[in-house]
């Protein structure tokens, strides 16, 4: 699926596919809709000798100066929510230059399709994170946000048929993956 994936939403030819399965991750349509992308590079960190080198599974930049990076995986390492902010706090930082003023940086959304169950407080199979305060449940800033895609419950609520994939374009295009998986 990782190959996959890379190949189909990951290369300058496929940019309209991208585009379309990332406003049906985001939910997003109309106006707000992205419209285009550019791929960036998927090396991260390593600034210093001993840190840690990491490379992204996709990482790519909206229209509307949004970072994205978008990352499958296989196994379950008990990590993925550390895992997850970690790469995303590299993303939101590398474009941070000397002189730079904080409101110069840009929102990074973290997509994470996870081929394991992640959660066991829901039962859904997309499950979206914010900052919010925590009595009146405002939200902190709009520069962070998680995604958490667990195709496995997926797969299993469409063989319940607990979900129309027919009413729900992300569902289409993650059986997609699923069945490429299989």
């Amino acid at each position: 699926m990782d190959y996959a994936f890379k190949r189909l939403f990951g290369t300058e030819s496929n940019k309209n596919i991208t585009v379309v399965f990332l406003n049906a991750i985001l939910k997003r349509t109309g106006r707000d809709r992205i419209k285009d992308i550019s791929f960036s590079s998927t090396e991260a960190g390593a600034e210093h000798e001993e840190d840690k080198q990491s490379r992204l599974d996709l990482l790519v930049v909206t229209d509307a100066g949004e970072w994205m990076n978008i990352e499958i995986q296989f196994t379950n390492q008990y990590d993925m929510v550390n895992r997850s902010i970690y790469y995303w706090v590299g993303v939101y930082r590398n474009p941070m230059k000397l002189g730079m003023g904080y409101k110069e940086l840009h929102p990074v959304i973290a997509i994470n399709v996870l081929n394991f169950g992640l959660f066991s407080q829901t039962e859904k199979f997309h499950t979206t994170f914010h900052l919010y305060e925590d009595e009146e449940r405002f939200k902190l800033t709009n520069v962070m946000e998680f995604h958490f895609i667990e195709m496995k419950r997926l797969i299993q609520d469409w063989k319940e048929e607990k979900l129309n994939p027919w009413d729900d374009v992300l569902a289409k295009w993650l059986l997609l993956l699923g069945i490429v998986d299989k």
